[in-house]
């Protein structure tokens, strides 16, 4: 019997520390109780939602009217067979980048201190400092939730691009993941991760609750120098900011509200577009229902 609980309060499952509830909510133990949880979700009629880490990711105040299946509870094994690591889907990122550091492997160290699981960063292919998660990505498994099948992707079947996969559209959930790192006779690796932390540490306002960067970085130029340079930082909506330490990131300065930072969201994109011609797009995923409508020019 699958202990799926009701009427869940996601607020404190995501990053930010905003959101409303969830109808359903349930953290499965292996796949068997993944499968089960989706035909729960068919007999009721419901939509699912896959939660890891709940890093970027915005919950609507109304919350979440369908399930929510959490893999990082327990499906966070990771498995090393000499330079290849076999992860589930909801080990953490942040581990998986300091083990193979530590063992002189190298192709994911420049993303150290990028929170969230494994397959939240497959789904965004998630990057810092010129280096992707995709860059060492062999394959992933994968449950389709039309006829609850398990399949398995190469790299090449994914279409990696900047912050997207086909995950990002494809009904399914992410079961595990097999990468294959590179041998770092230097032994650079685990200083090149700590530099990274130091450098996240020093320039991203990581004292208040947040989701990471909102925006994604149109061609050839950050998204938080278009922001800065259009002078919003430390705009506010009740209490969601545009943070004045990195104009990418709006975080959460007590009881912000998710509608709060949708405003906001917006605001930057109308401000940024009258003053630049160029569109920000969210990085952010948007979870529920929400009233206000994102910029369009």
């Amino acid at each position: 019997m699958l202990k799926i609980q009701n009427n869940y309060p996601l607020k404190n499952k995501t990053s930010f520390n905003i959101g409303g509830v969830s109808k359903y909510y349930f953290a499965p133990k292996n796949i068997s109780e993944i499968i089960k949880a989706c035909v729960f979700s068919k007999e009721k009629d419901i939509p699912i939602f896959v939660l890891g880490k709940g890093t970027n990711i915005l919950v609507s105040d109304k919350g979440w009217h369908g399930i929510v299946i959490d893999v990082s509870e327990h499906l966070t094994k990771i498995r090393w067979i000499k330079n290849k690591a076999i992860c589930q889907s909801g080990a953490l990122l942040n581990v998986l980048v300091r083990e193979a550091a530590k063992k002189n492997y190298l192709g994911i160290e420049k993303l150290a201190g990028i929170p969230g699981t494994v397959g939240g960063a497959i789904v965004m292919n998630a990057g810092a400092f010129g280096q992707q998660i995709s860059d060492t990505l062999v394959s992933v498994e994968f449950l389709f939730l039309n006829n609850l099948q398990r399949e398995k992707y190469n790299k090449s079947q994914i279409n990696f691009s900047y912050r997207n996969s086909i995950f990002k559209t494809e009904s399914c959930i992410i079961l595990s993941a097999l990468f294959n790192f590179y041998n770092d006779k230097s032994k650079n690796a685990n200083k090149i991760r700590l530099e990274s932390l130091l450098y996240r540490k020093k320039n991203h306002p990581l004292n208040f609750p947040n989701c990471g960067s909102v925006f994604k970085n149109p061609p050839n130029i950050s998204a938080g120098k278009l922001i800065e340079d259009c002078k919003l930082k430390g705009i506010s909506f009740g209490d969601a900011q545009i943070s004045q330490k990195h104009a990418n990131f709006i975080i959460n300065k007590g009881n912000a509200r998710a509608e709060d930072v949708r405003k906001l969201i917006a605001f930057v994109q109308k401000e940024v577009y009258e003053k630049t011609k160029i569109i920000l797009e969210p990085e952010v995923i948007f979870v529920g229902d929400f009233e206000t409508e994102l910029f369009k020019p």
